[in-house]
């Protein structure tokens, strides 16, 4: 039979509601009682009755916020999938979920979007945070007054989190320079498409990228490096300026959405196959241009269950009152048309 709060209550000579303060975290008990109280709890294995929990909030429920990127990356219509699946799974145990999605990449919308997140009394937010200091500034201080906050995706130092759900994207951008040195010759030059500079993932991934080029001692020539915004239309008149400006290219590294729009650049130029593609993630998009040869290699993060793992560490960390590990790493998985 679990131990219930009456037990422990009754095996510390304290009453409930002091039990019930102790495992709440919250004020007003002796710090010797409270000792006592967590030791007794630990040595039953007490196990918080989550479901009566969630009943009393079926009414109430409590507000979790969700902050995406744009969806016209395919990537992030897989984070969502993966979100309203959790939503669907979680909303019988009193968790209400609420998804914004931003439509620009620029600080002050996502801003925005956080004051709307608080003024609808969310009780813990998932945030994809730009590279901004306001950003830092704002969700710090929701921090500092109890508010749950996780990031995923891409991990910024500035932000003091309760969890960061997400890939070692410097290890993301190593692997791709380390595959692209397996197919292309040495000096091959190298054309580089980032979604946005204030997003610490594609800066990441680039620095890995760079830093991997230079051990491996090939001559690798980085040519340009431009920002897309993860718009396939970006993409598409980057590579072709590419093609014109550099008759001599040999590959493509893109860190971000479009890749659509460079294998229609690379096949206008009539440069594909011969120009190398290594993108990220595994999208629709990707899997068919993957089995068509012209793009060589995709480096994946299972988005859609990174979207689930968002609801689901509130969840418990709101609910079931189970702390999250500071870091909850999404392996790298590597896709080649053979692969798939």
């Amino acid at each position: 039979m679990p131990v219930t709060i009456k037990e422990i209550a009754a095996l510390a000579n304290v009453s409930r509601g002091t039990v019930d303060k102790v495992l709440n975290n919250r004020p007003g008990v002796k710090d010797s009682t409270r000792e006592k109280v967590l030791k007794i709890a630990a040595e039953l294995h007490y196990q918080p009755n989550f479901i009566g929990k969630a009943l009393v909030h079926s009414n109430n429920p409590i507000k979790i916020g969700i902050i995406l990127t744009p969806d016209y990356n395919p990537f992030v219509l897989e984070l969502l999938e993966g979100i309203q699946t959790a939503q669907k799974e979680f909303s019988a145990f009193g968790l209400e979920v609420i998804t914004k999605m931003m439509t620009t990449l620029e600080p002050a919308e996502q801003l925005s979007i956080v004051n709307e997140l608080v003024d609808m009394n969310v009780s813990g937010m998932a945030v994809f945070p730009l590279d901004d200091p306001q950003i830092f500034s704002r969700v710090n201080h929701l921090i500092e007054n109890q508010m749950a906050v996780i990031t995923f995706n891409s991990r910024v130092e500035g932000i003091h989190h309760l969890s960061f759900i997400g890939q070692d994207h410097y290890k993301g951008g190593r692997t791709a320079a380390g595959l692209l040195n397996k197919i292309c010759p040495p000096g091959t030059q190298v054309g580089v498409i980032i979604s946005s500079r204030n997003l610490s993932c594609h800066q990441d991934r680039l620095s890995g990228f760079q830093d991997k080029l230079a051990e491996v001692d090939s001559n690798f020539k980085i040519l340009d490096i431009q920002e897309n915004q993860d718009k396939k239309e970006d993409a598409f008149r980057i590579t072709l300026e590419y093609c014109n400006n550099y008759p001599d290219l040999g590959a493509i590294y893109l860190t971000s959405g479009g890749v659509t729009g460079v294998v229609s650049a690379l096949e206008v130029a009539e440069k594909s196959p011969q120009v190398k593609i290594i993108c990220h993630d595994i999208t629709p998009d990707t899997v068919r241009l993957l089995k068509q040869g012209t793009v060589d290699f995709a480096l994946g993060q299972n988005p859609v269950q990174q979207g689930y793992q968002l609801v689901k560490t509130l969840f418990e960390y709101l609910i079931k009152n189970i702390c999250p590990p500071e870091n909850i790493e999404i392996p790298i998985t590597i896709a080649t048309d053979e692969s798939l």
